[in-house]
């Protein structure tokens, strides 16, 4: 059944989790908004609520209809259209907060001609009235779900129009080309194009569209964080690092080898780069099924991992474990740890340094040497680190995609265009990518692209 969706409805939501709490918010927005108010509002001083003015705050009293029963003491602000979330006339109704008040209030509003709104419906419409655009719709989740101080900094700046600002000086340029090309094919023996500056236009384009792309890698990491995989033989001191990273006492160490049986996983943040950090367990030779299902799960772990921690013990000699999970992770970003830096070294430095991977010594025991540590995680896993002057890091799948198909068409123009083709192949190529770049801020959309966005934002939102 297809679902109802229409301009025309008021809506409304929570717009706070129903539960105990100092306030709850229940929120209304559509031409109806006033007119519902009003009904079910009781001001403590005599006033028409649908006359007062905008970005104004009302005390008074939420009423049952008809008996006239008091449900709770509220404030009641109201946002005119179009200067609100929605562009629409908004009322938010902040009540004292309780399942049972709030759903009190939300069936009062629903049975005067409101309907629940759908996930993602405020900003849909906020969207679909050209308050922001679609990436800026998209960073609203961001923010939302964000796991990190960092992350929830790129979130605000694309919701200021950081990105969209970007793609407009991409728009601007691709529009200029398409025009020029357009007036070429169209009145042959009056325009004429100069190839050079052509050439240069769409160079820049070019250029402009590959740094927002190499930004990707860190952005996910941003957004989703580091798959990170602490790993080692057994003994070396993996889980003692987990605890030295977290600042506290997370997992058990004891003396005894193989205390670790299944990966530890946690959250940490590095200033400001997010981490899904595992603790794997050391053991490399099972002896029963459980030792089997453990070495099965770190090698699971050490395949997916985007940075890997391997851990060996300084005290003592490489060993063949060690050397099998030097092989095993060859291919991957890792940083050699060694630990035990406290006690006599015997390690073999040389052999590791051959590896070319970074090397870090610390003491998990004694905590030291973190600060390294931390320094070499981010040089290893961010290429211009966190502080880019625009602060854009490009971290949506749908964004990357589309500017992954507006540069091919953006070279296959350069291309035509240098091989002497006709100017038709080069417009209908640019004219394309300029398609690809209106789809990343809904200026072409489809219902289907809406609905697959908007599903992920809770309700009220």
């Amino acid at each position: 059944m297809k679902e109802q969706f229409s301009l025309d409805d008021t809506i409304a939501s929570y717009a706070s989790f129903p539960s105990k709490a100092a306030v709850g918010v229940i929120k209304i927005s559509g031409r109806d908004s006033l007119k519902i108010i009003s009904r079910i509002f009781r001001p403590k001083r005599k006033k028409d609520i649908r006359k007062v003015k905008t970005y104004t705050l009302h005390y008074g009293w939420i009423i049952e209809r008809p008996k006239g029963r008091v449900i709770d003491e509220v404030l009641v602000g109201l946002m005119r259209a179009p200067f609100s979330y929605t562009r629409e006339d908004v009322v938010e109704i902040y009540s004292h907060s309780g399942q049972l008040v709030l759903s009190k209030i939300l069936d009062l509003v629903l049975r005067e001609g409101a309907r629940l709104a759908q996930p993602g419906e405020f900003t849909k419409r906020a969207f679909l009235h050209g308050r922001i655009d679609l990436s800026q719709a998209e960073a609203i989740l961001d923010i939302v779900e964000a796991k990190s101080e960092k992350a929830l900094e790129v979130g605000v700046s694309q919701l200021r129009g950081g990105l969209s600002n970007l793609l407009i000086e991409i728009e601007n340029i691709l529009q200029d080309l398409c025009s020029k090309l357009e007036a070429e094919l169209s009145f042959p023996e009056d325009v004429e194009i100069e190839e050079r500056s052509l050439l240069a236009d769409i160079k820049k384009v070019e250029v402009k569209i590959k740094n927002l792309l190499e930004s990707s890698q860190e952005g996910r990491f941003l957004r989703e964080g580091v798959l990170s995989v602490i790993c080692g033989r057994t003994n070396v001191g993996k889980s003692s690092l987990l605890n030295m990273l977290l600042k506290e006492e997370r997992v058990i160490v004891t003396p005894l080898p193989g205390t670790t049986r299944d990966a530890v996983e946690e959250d940490i943040s590095i200033r400001g780069l997010p981490l899904k950090i595992y603790d794997t367990a050391g053991i490399l030779e099972p002896r029963d099924l459980v030792e089997k299902k453990a070495l099965e799960s770190s090698l699971r772990k050490i395949e997916e991992a985007d940075l890997i921690l391997l851990v060996f013990d300084g005290s003592q000699k490489l060993t063949d474990e060690d050397y099998f999970l030097i092989k095993k992770t060859k291919k991957k970003k890792v940083i050699f740890v060694i630990n035990k830096i406290d006690l006599s070294q015997k390690i073999e430095e040389d052999t590791l340094r051959k590896c070319k991977k970074p090397i870090v010594k610390i003491s998990a025991l004694l905590s030291r040497g973190l600060k390294d540590l931390e320094k070499k995680i981010l040089r290893t896993i961010l290429k211009k680190g966190l502080d880019k002057k625009e602060g854009i890091f490009l971290s949506n799948i749908r964004h990357i995609n589309l500017l992954k198909e507006a540069l091919n068409f953006i070279c296959q123009a350069r291309d035509d265009f240098k091989e002497g083709y006709s100017s038709e192949f080069s417009f209908f190529s640019l004219r394309s990518a300029l398609e690809k770049i209106y789809q990343i801020r809904g200026k072409v959309f489809s219902e289907e692209i809406l609905k697959s966005i908007f599903s992920n934002f809770c309700i009220g939102k």
